[in-house]
């Protein structure tokens, strides 16, 4: 699994050197279609262990200590690395109460109150980008790892906002790394789900999302947004589950709100757009069920374009020509 989590990443890599050197400006959806759908993934899950630390009362401890100070607005709040970190290596826990509830409204907070230190914003990424953590069990057919996947992208997106709340704690090399790191997981993410009985939120297209749109008011540079970007909508152009929680709106803001910063971005967008209907099935007599999830996420996504006041006209004028099927 990890030799062919490294293929395909060296395959983006090359992609986006290419792309950074206008190679392969005008094929770089089609290119990342391709790597999409060469992905080779298990035929069979092996056991997932839930990514935690210690034990359930200390945690616990630590959230109700951590949220009565927040609570009490204690002007001296503040988090420990040990404490910080404990709640990250918990992030996989399959409690929707300790995960959810817990864990990422905490940090959430923290970062709100600005009770995060500068010095913990970068090691907090590390930690939550790392390939243990990011791309566990993702290679298998749905299981419970997708929990602890995709928190980790939603802290991700917290940690970068407090970054941007900071003025700018990271590098932009250290900023590309989570981002070159969130697109290889969106590329190799097959589980849509969003939320799941007895265990919450699963939701990793919606938290990619609050990525892309963080990413937006960054530093990167053109090159780089545009291909996280593309490596998001086509993942979202070949997901074989249907959106029902949201995701559809969530990834039309978020691509809408690069498309709004300059003429130029709208433009690529809808490059994107010319190859879906090419690359997705065309005829739901053969294609069945997998036509029909497709047509309905695109047409749900467009849905959620069309009603932004002020949408690019260049994207109003090509969701008019789009077929019916």
């Amino acid at each position: 699994m990890v030799s062919k989590i490294n293929d395909v990443r060296q395959q983006m890599q090359q992609l986006y050197q290419s792309f950074e050197r206008g190679e392969n400006f005008d094929s770089l959806p089609d290119d990342l279609t391709d790597l999409k759908l060469s992905v080779k993934y298990a035929t069979r899950r092996t056991k997932v262990v839930p990514r935690t630390e210690g034990t359930i009362e200390n945690l616990q401890a630590v959230l109700k200590k951590i949220t009565t100070e927040i609570i009490n607005g204690d002007d001296d709040a503040e988090i420990s690395n040990e404490d910080l970190f404990l709640l990250l290596k918990n992030s996989g826990s399959l409690s929707e109460a300790l995960r959810d509830r817990g864990i990422f409204f905490t940090v959430s907070s923290l970062m709100n109150r600005g009770v995060l230190h500068e010095e913990q914003i970068w090691p907090a990424l590390q930690y939550l980008s790392q390939d243990e953590v990011l791309f566990d069990h993702i290679l298998e057919p749905e299981n419970d790892a997708i929990f602890g996947r995709s928190m980790a992208v939603l802290l991700c997106s917290v940690f970068l906002v407090a970054d941007q709340v900071y003025g700018g704690v990271l590098s932009q090399d250290e900023y590309w790394h989570v981002i070159e790191q969130i697109s290889l997981y969106i590329i190799l993410e097959q589980d849509a789900r969003g939320f799941v009985p007895d265990h919450g939120w699963a939701h990793a297209f919606t938290h990619v999302g609050n990525v892309l749109s963080e990413a937006t008011e960054s530093r990167l540079s053109r090159a780089q947004k545009l291909f996280f970007l593309t490596s998001v909508m086509i993942a979202y152009q070949q997901a074989g589950q249907s959106f029902s929680f949201g995701e559809d709106q969530r990834i039309a803001n978020s691509t809408l709100a690069l498309a709004d910063k300059e003429q130029f971005y709208a433009k690529y967008l809808v490059r994107i757009f010319k190859i879906w209907p090419l690359r997705t099935p065309t005829d739901p007599q053969t294609s069945g069920a997998d036509f029909w999830v497709k047509w309905y996420n695109r047409t749900h996504y467009f849905l959620n374009l069309m009603v932004v006041p002020d949408l690019p006209q260049i994207l109003i004028d090509f969701i008019k020509k789009l077929p019916e099927y």
